[in-house]
């Protein structure tokens, strides 16, 4: 865990910085910690990182520009040394993944203690700074997570909760779900959208604002979330023809502008328990996976089958992300094949 004297930390540089810069993952978990964060110190500038898992030197040029006096960096698995090294100013790291060593660089993991703590980056940045319930709880039941303070959220929404308290009941069949797909659906938009949409989410009172469509903000941030609900739907449907070879599933699909990945692994794995999902996404040459299974160790097969091709990728142990060449996946496939079939 995240230590109480830890946690006064998190907020003491964000109190202390002028200028803060937000770089965080593009999914739920890093936008919701993005907006706690935000919210607590209402100054800086935030940026979801789209291009790999990893935050590298490509980025440097864009933050010297920004200017800023201290980096958090929130929910990314990987960050360079390199970035930290070229970035000059501090870099504070909170993140819930595998911890990796870096030099120069404030880092915060629950798991730093050798303790197998699955709490979302959103809940320590909550715990952290505190803030708006509703979106601490999307935050953390977007990455499959009961934070200790759902039972305040229910208390206080009882009418956006599912019968049974678990994950999947909650995002699938449930109006929080409703709000965590939406969530995930504005993260799909160019980064000048994004921009719109932070500065919107902000200023968002209450979960029915979007819900409902009662401010003229949630009424802007529900028709957005519904265009591209469209596109996800149809791949969905596409996505559910996908036959079973063993017990994997494997769904590719070709898109230049908006990856559903994460998302359609997600449902097809509501859809098929006891397999192991594989949704890959083609762009230009290369192709970008969302691994997931709810018996599979997917983290370990992963790793074994990135000794066999040139790629990246890491995650949690039950939901990863990888990127490869288009012209190995073929032979990784077959190795994950191989794996779960035996």
């Amino acid at each position: 865990m995240i230590s109480d004297s830890d946690l006064k930390k998190i907020s003491d540089y964000l109190e202390k910085s002028k200028k803060p810069l937000f770089l965080f993952d593009d999914d739920n978990d890093g936008l919701c910690s993005f907006l706690l964060l935000r919210g607590f110190t209402k100054k800086g500038d935030g940026m979801p990182i789209k291009t790999s898992p990893e935050l590298n030197s490509s980025m440097v040029g864009i933050v010297r520009r920004y200017g800023p006096d201290y980096v958090f960096v929130l929910d990314k698995p990987l960050v360079s040394q390199e970035f930290v090294d070229k970035v000059i100013v501090p870099v504070v790291w909170i993140d819930h993944h595998e911890p990796i060593k870096r030099e120069g660089v404030r880092y915060f993991n629950p798991k730093l203690d050798g303790s197998e703590d699955h709490s979302s980056t959103t809940y320590w940045c909550y715990k952290a700074v505190g803030g708006k319930l509703w979106i601490a709880v999307i935050g953390a039941i977007s990455d499959w997570t009961i934070p200790d303070y759902f039972n305040r959220f229910k208390d206080e929404y009882p009418d956006l909760v599912s019968e049974k308290i678990t994950p999947t009941e909650l995002l699938y069949n449930s109006k929080l779900g409703r709000l965590c797909r939406i969530f995930s659906f504005l993260n799909k938009g160019d980064h000048k959208w994004l921009k719109e949409v932070m500065g919107l989410l902000l200023n968002i009172g209450s979960p029915y604002d979007i819900l409902e469509g009662k401010t003229v903000e949630g009424k802007i941030i529900l028709g957005r979330a519904e265009k591209i609900e469209k596109k996800y739907n149809a791949l969905l449907d596409d996505a559910l023809k996908s036959e079973k070879d063993g017990k994997l599933i494997i769904y590719t699909y070709a898109s230049a502008d908006t990856s559903f990945t994460s998302d359609l692994s997600n449902e097809l794995l509501y859809r098929n328990s006891g397999y192991f999902i594989i949704v890959a996404r083609q762009k230009d040459d290369k192709i970008y996976m969302s691994l997931r299974s709810d018996v599979f160790p997917v983290r370990s097969i992963l790793e074994s089958a990135l000794k066999e091709v040139k790629g990246y990728g890491g995650g949690h142990f039950y939901a990863c992300g990888a990127g490869i060449n288009e012209d190995d996946f073929s032979r990784f496939a077959e190795i994950i094949k191989k794996e779960v079939n035996r």
